[in-house]
């Protein structure tokens, strides 16, 4: 069960539980950047501007049928029509209490992540290997609830960013407004050590049993932004069944309001009703916009397979952002992110470790083309591996034949070879791109795993007393 917010809550530390958000209550102890690998994503959109439309979604997020015809005219001939509108009472039941523009903190990460898996439903024992890459896949900075539950996963951000400054970023939009901003308190890596620790040596997912030590992180890239977002306190005043305060959120990332993402709580009788009762937020981005998930070898009877990409995606949202408890709709379990400044971020981010980097460096560059070679790297693998899976079963592999297709020259061309030659051909060309993929590696993973790789030996007895009887 969550706890609820005090006014003060954001300012001394960051609680749990979904509540009505105070704008009041936002204050940062810091005034300079924790580090200069942070970037910061300007606003593109006036406060005026961006008033009207989340005006319009109070509206609907109240949900009475007067607002919601409101919010319908003012989408039609804008705000032109208030004056006529006052006269018949619309909207007259909704207040925007305040309006706070917040920088708020958001990580995007790119991974990949392999490891053997147990696939039950088989009559074969086989541990088939599964391999995860993300892209841009978004953590939230803060646990501070229930902005944890949203994703700022927008389109593609400019490449060129600038650095995180807080006497020019809190002041960029003029005398008369301020710019609040949220302090980093959790990051993807303190994450991770939560997932590994949460799944121990056997959890069930669909049909695949997971056992942590098993798999292991090839890379793991994190990205420190300050987003821009407006956050507006409405209050609904439903008569004799007293008020309802919510809050309205919208990113303000893009100089088109139509590209900015509104989010808001839905109304309690439609989360009672199981309309609205999947996410906190109606109109949630996704936390994995690009993913990709691969298990192989493909395993007979193929009705029984594992999960797939569109599973792994949802699974981690569900994960970052709970559905209500089913026996009472108002209780929602807190984020993941809570817990990591008691447990596995306790002495704060860390932010020289090389895995925390900028946005607009070149890194970021150089992980996004790695990840691309190796996923076309990891596909063929599968191919391989699934084809080497059955030629190996088969009573007579040497009689099995597949078409292959060339498309070298002008127009394609077809062609049976047996699996043997096919195999053969496949594996040359796996290997090429297992060395294109390794000299692609970026430099500051290369030197991450070398350093990785002494810790391990340092503290493997046998490799340490392999090393001392080997020195001169």
């Amino acid at each position: 069960m969550t706890k609820r917010l005090t006014v003060r809550a954001l300012g001394a530390c960051a609680r749990a539980g979904p509540s009505r958000i105070s704008i009041r209550a936002y204050s940062s102890p810091r005034q300079t950047s924790p580090s200069p690998k942070i970037s910061s994503v300007p606003f593109k959109i006036h406060p005026e501007d961006a008033l009207q439309r989340m005006y319009i979604n109070g509206l609907l997020a109240s949900a009475a049928l007067p607002n919601m015809i409101l919010a319908g005219l003012l989408r039609l001939f804008g705000p032109s029509i208030t004056p006529l509108a006052n006269e018949f009472g619309l909207g007259s039941n909704l207040k925007m209490k305040d309006m706070k523009a917040v920088l708020y903190p958001i990580w995007r990460v790119d991974s990949i992540l392999q490891g053997s898996v147990k696939l039950e439903g088989t009559k074969q024992r086989v541990e088939p290997k599964m391999w995860i890459s993300t892209r841009e896949g978004y953590v939230p900075g803060n646990p501070f609830a229930p902005l944890s539950y949203l994703s700022f996963a927008v389109p593609p951000l400019p490449d060129d960013l600038p650095n995180y400054n807080l006497a020019e970023d809190l002041t960029q939009l003029g005398d008369g407004f301020e710019v609040v901003p949220v302090p980093f308190t959790v990051s993807p890596l303190g994450l991770a050590k939560k997932l590994r620790r949460s799944i121990g040596s056997s959890k069930r997912w669909e049909n695949l049993t997971i056992d942590e030590s098993k798999w292991e992180e090839t890379m793991l890239a994190a990205y420190p932004i300050m987003f821009p977002i407006y956050i507006a306190e409405f209050e609904h005043d439903l008569g004799d069944d007293g008020k309802r305060s919510f809050n309205v959120i919208m990113d303000a990332h893009d100089e088109n309001p139509q590209n900015c993402r509104v989010s808001w709580p839905p109304p309690p009788q439609l989360v009672e009703s199981g309309r609205f009762d999947k996410n906190y937020f109606v109109n949630p981005a996704p936390f994995l916009p690009m993913a990709n998930l691969i298990i192989y070898p493909s395993v007979a009877p193929h009705t029984a397979v594992g999960p797939n990409t569109s599973k792994l995606v949802e699974t981690f949202r569900e994960w970052m952002s709970p559905a209500p408890d089913p026996d009472n709709k108002s209780n929602i379990p807190p984020s993941p992110t809570l817990s990591l400044q008691s447990d596995e971020e306790a002495d704060g981010i860390n932010w020289n470790d090389a895995r925390i980097q900028s946005w607009s460096g070149k890194e970021r560059a150089d992980n996004g083309e790695w990840i691309e070679q190796a996923l076309k790297t990891q596909k063929g693998i599968e191919t391989l591996e699934t084809m080497t899976y059955f030629s190996s079963r088969a009573p007579h592999p040497e009689d099995l034949k597949g078409l292959v297709i060339n498309t070298a020259g002008k127009r394609p061309t077809f062609e049976r070879k047996s699996l043997s030659d096919m195999e053969h051909q496949l594996r040359v060309d796996v290997d090429r791109m297992k060395k294109e993929l390794e000299e692609m590696k970026p430099d500051w993973l290369r030197k991450y795993d070398d350093a990785r790789t002494k810790v391990k030996d340092e503290v493997d007895p046998e490799k340490l007393e392999k090393r001392l009887s080997n020195s001169p």
